[in-house]
């Protein structure tokens, strides 16, 4: 009796925290391991994970274990995590580790370089529908000077940085420009306040495109028409922006009333990133 009691406590306790805030509720599974590393590295990986999306502060990532016994089969699961207020379900899968060495000589002598680079799949599945939102296969490397595994680690820790831009473009976030603040009369709007704020996770530096929908031809069509940056969080609702892009065009569509659009954009990674990988 006394450990149903915990877990009761448990699942309450993770449902008052998902109803506090309007960030996606999300669990992730335990990884499936089709590499050739061990099940500790694997877990290792998922961790790092589940910490990088947390660390955005857009999604309320809720722990499988807390949630009490879920049914095994698949679609059961869904339904049990969709009642419970989870509407997404994150599988995740440790595809390979390819690990290499090297020598490299200079005028101190020769050392061993040890590169491991690493894959994993996660799915995202609707917990309401069943419907894959997206699947998306991710790459880490890292080199290091010490050994094989400790290349396996660092480039693990790697996949948590990289899910900022994973939640960024799976976990889009819609608002609209609610006023104009600063506007220059030649180059248009420089700044202006959207209607979303920390109670979505949103943050300083965050990436906004902005559109606005165009009849073309008897067709409602949306355009983008520019881009925004977060300046400051004000509320829970409300965020002050910098327009990096189209000033002119967003001030013409706001004073004629048009409903502008914003959605957030996952920004591009630097370039030797992107070598890198």
């Amino acid at each position: 009796m006394k450990r149903l009691n915990t877990i009761a406590a448990l699942i309450f306790m993770a449902l008052s925290l998902m109803a506090q805030d309007d960030k996606p509720n999300v669990v992730v599974a335990e990884f499936v391991n089709k590499s050739n590393v061990s099940n500790v590295a694997c877990n290792n990986l998922r961790q790092e994970i589940v910490s990088g999306l947390m660390d955005t502060e857009r999604l309320t990532v809720v722990e499988q274990t807390t949630l009490g016994d879920l049914p095994s089969a698949k679609n059961e699961k869904l339904i049990k995590l969709n009642e419970m207020g989870i509407q997404y379900y994150i599988e995740g899968t440790f595809n390979s580790a390819d690990r290499k060495s090297k020598t490299v000589n200079s005028s101190l002598g020769s050392k061993t370089l040890y590169e491991c680079t690493i894959s994993y799949t996660l799915t995202i599945i609707d917990t309401e529908t069943g419907v894959t939102k997206s699947s998306e296969t991710l790459k880490d490397s890292h080199s290091s000077g010490a050994t094989s595994d400790e290349a396996l680690l660092k480039a693990s820790e790697k996949a948590r940085k990289q899910m900022k831009r994973f939640v960024d473009n799976n976990f889009k976030v819609e608002a609209i420009i609610k006023a104009l603040d600063e506007v220059d009369p030649k180059k248009g709007v420089k700044t202006c306040y959207i209607n979303i704020g920390s109670n979505a996770g949103i943050a300083k530096d965050q990436i906004f495109e902005v559109f606005c929908q165009k009849e073309i031809v008897g067709e409602m069509i949306e355009s983008k028409i520019g881009e925004l940056k977060v300046e400051e969080v004000l509320s829970g609702t409300l965020s002050k922006c910098k327009v990096k892009d189209g000033g002119e065009d967003i001030k013409k569509n706001f004073d004629a009333q048009n409903t502008l659009t914003v959605r957030t954009r996952a920004k591009k990674p630097p370039v030797w990133e992107r070598i890198n990988l």
